[in-house]
């Protein structure tokens, strides 16, 4: 498990926004290579403004990054995780508010930043996540996976998070969004809820 990292707030539009800022023909190749869409978020790149996109759908993970193409004009780049057939499955993780704590915490062995090779920001932003959340983000990748990236991203402010996040490996994929409240009091006072996402890759 991770201790929580400091998240940084800027006001920038929302989610919305950036994906109709992609324009509807880079959206509808994403929704086309990996759809029907399950979830997504969108966001500046590297606080810039041009946009980017992650999509997480039935048939695999989308992600699209401005590039520029070989006479210097802004391009796309559409990189693709595709999923076995039929192999996503969800969780849903809830973690309510309680009086007084609960006795949770500590990292829980197998776990941790032994084992998983993340960034020190994505360690940081799932820190911030429940105990189980964390787990079922990383299972594959204490159990054999290689890790090749992740990414996260988040709406809202100290006390109230939207969140969404990925790690893409060789053999799996896990995604996980939802909502946490009263973040900014005790941690016991904080309460979430979470649908944590798995799927197979593809043989490419």
């Amino acid at each position: 498990m991770y201790e929580a990292g400091v998240l940084g707030f800027v006001d920038r539009p929302g989610r919305e926004f950036w994906w109709d800022r992609l324009g509807e023909g880079v959206r509808e190749r994403m929704e086309a290579r990996v759809g029907p869409v399950v979830d997504w978020w969108a966001y500046c790149h590297r606080g810039g403004e041009r946009p980017y996109a992650v999509v997480l759908g039935e048939r695999g993970l989308a992600e699209c990054t401005p590039t520029v193409n070989d006479r210097g004009r802004p391009a796309q780049l559409l990189t693709v995780v595709p999923f076995v057939p039929s192999s996503l499955r969800h969780a849903v993780v809830v973690r309510k508010a309680s009086r007084a704590p609960s006795g949770e915490g500590g990292r829980e062995d197998g776990l941790g930043g032994d084992g998983v090779p993340l960034s020190a920001r994505m360690r940081g932003f799932l820190g911030h996540l429940p105990e189980e959340a964390q787990a079922r983000l990383q299972w594959p990748y204490v159990n054999g996976d290689v890790l090749d990236r992740g990414d996260f991203h988040y709406r809202g402010d100290q006390n109230d998070l939207d969140v969404w996040c990925y790690l893409a490996g060789r053999r799996w994929v896990t995604f996980a969004s939802g909502h946490g409240a009263g973040l900014s009091g005790p941690a016991h006072r904080a309460s979430w809820r979470l649908v944590c996402r798995r799927a197979e890759v593809a043989v490419r």
